[in-house]
């Protein structure tokens, strides 16, 4: 815990981590800020090179370190890169490809957080972490605590369901609930916050953990590890847009080391329409999210291509949030549509040779967009974030185990309150 103390961006006030826990946001009255953690190493050490994303363990507010070969694989893009028109594109993979090594057992770079935030909680930890989720984050957490035996409760809306797998035995300290009942990725988050509340849970904090942005910040440091610089260019598809918060925050800290230039990188953040509340926004030139009528988002949210990218409460407006690091970074976001977002994956898949999630086909949506719209220079280093592939492969290995929840709920007829007590209450017989 001594490399590391965390930083509140609104009032600058400095703390140590909680001894007995961890630290989710500032303790003094002002506008939301999020706390940014600040490292006793001013440059950018790997400790060992085989040791997955804790070869970066100087730039993770960590207490511990998993067995885990899993880490973002970068390469120079040819076929993908030739096809747009670009001289210098690099591809950040996060899943499953192991003619290049990527092994992220649930195919997604979701994995990165999970890895981050258990290693951050305290040997001393009793209580259950609570995790929400629309897919991929909550398979990560399950993934990784199956594994290392870690009392976990998961929440994800029913739609997720069938998309919800793991490579490993599920632990019995594992909880899987599923939200029916028109449920979505916002009324899970708020079931979550209600479990979170008793004495037997606690938070796991979203994008207010400073792990879980840290663990996906190491996305970039992957890449100047690989490229030897910041790119100039930052490609990824958001939901909350963490993703995107966390490369920029990695981008200042490589900064600050100067080994690997001093060249502003660009973020480029980019949504599935016709749900991009934060492009909405954006592109309005707004610094709060643009006010939508629940029935509406909704329905947009059953229209998009990827469900993952479809936060109706993203950290958007908060002091170094979404709206701050696109202002810093001289950004841009992208609202692409189902069909431009099925053809980049086909494209991607056809030329560099691996299949790709929808949010990944949606930031390589955006990166095609980009380049036609001149936003790019054809000399200009680029980075694409692949969040997440090579699902296809993994399943011909038949390593996938579908997972049947443990409990559902349907939000149409029963309350929080209820719900959280249930969950409590069936959590605890598994426990004991």
């Amino acid at each position: 815990m001594n490399h590391y103390t965390l930083q509140c961006l609104g009032c600058k006030k400095q703390y140590p981590d909680a001894a007995d826990g961890f630290l989710l946001q500032c303790s003094e009255p002002h506008k939301p800020a999020f706390l940014r953690a600040k490292y006793s190493a001013r440059q950018l050490v790997i400790r060992d090179r085989n040791s997955g994303i804790f070869r970066y363990s100087d730039w993770l507010p960590i207490r511990r370190v998993h067995a885990s070969d899993q880490r973002t694989i970068v390469f120079r893009s040819e076929a993908l890169a030739g096809r747009i028109g670009l001289n210098n594109l690099f591809i950040a993979f996060n899943g499953y490809w192991p003619e290049r090594e990527a092994y992220f057992e649930t195919c997604s770079f979701k994995e990165l957080e999970a890895l981050a935030v258990t290693a951050r909680i305290p040997d001393s930890e009793k209580r259950t972490l609570v995790v929400s989720s629309a897919g991929n984050t909550g398979m990560a957490f399950l993934q990784i605590c199956s594994k290392i035996g870690l009392p976990l409760l998961v929440i994800v809306p029913a739609p997720a369901l069938p998309s919800m797998w793991i490579t490993a035995e599920k632990h019995p300290v594992v909880t899987l609930a599923v939200l029916d009942g028109g449920a979505d990725y916002l009324d899970c988050i708020e079931l979550a916050d209600a479990i979170a509340e008793q004495d037997d849970f606690f938070q796991e904090g979203g994008a207010r953990n400073i792990a879980r942005r840290d663990g996906m910040g190491t996305v970039l440091l992957a890449a100047a590890e690989a490229i030897g610089q910041i790119p100039d260019h930052y490609f990824q598809a958001i939901g909350s847009g963490t993703g995107g918060i966390a490369a920029w925050e990695a981008s200042q800290r490589l900064l600050e080391d100067a080994n690997y230039g001093n060249s502003l990188m660009h973020l480029h953040l980019v949504q599935n329409a016709p749900f991009a509340i934060i492009a909405d926004a954006w592109q309005q030139s707004s610094s709060e999210l643009l006010q939508l009528d629940e029935k509406i988002a909704r329905a947009r949210i059953s229209e998009v291509y990827s469900k993952i990218l479809s936060n109706r409460r993203p950290p958007y407006s908060i002091t170094g949030g979404v709206y701050d690091v696109l202002r810093s970074s001289q950004g841009h976001a992208y609202a692409i549509t189902n069909d431009e977002a099925i053809e980049a994956g086909r494209i991607f898949t056809e030329l560099e040779g691996c299949d790709i999630h929808p949010a990944a086909a949606v930031a390589t949506a955006g990166l095609i967009q980009a380049v036609a719209k001149g936003k790019i220079n054809k000399n200009d280093t680029v980075l694409l974030n692949i969040t997440g592939g090579g699902t296809n492969k993994l399943e011909h290995e038949g390593k996938k185990v579908h997972l049947e929840p443990d409990v559902i709920f349907s939000c149409s007829d029963t309350s929080l309150e209820t719900i959280s007590g249930k969950i409590r209450d069936l959590h605890k017989v598994k426990i004991n």
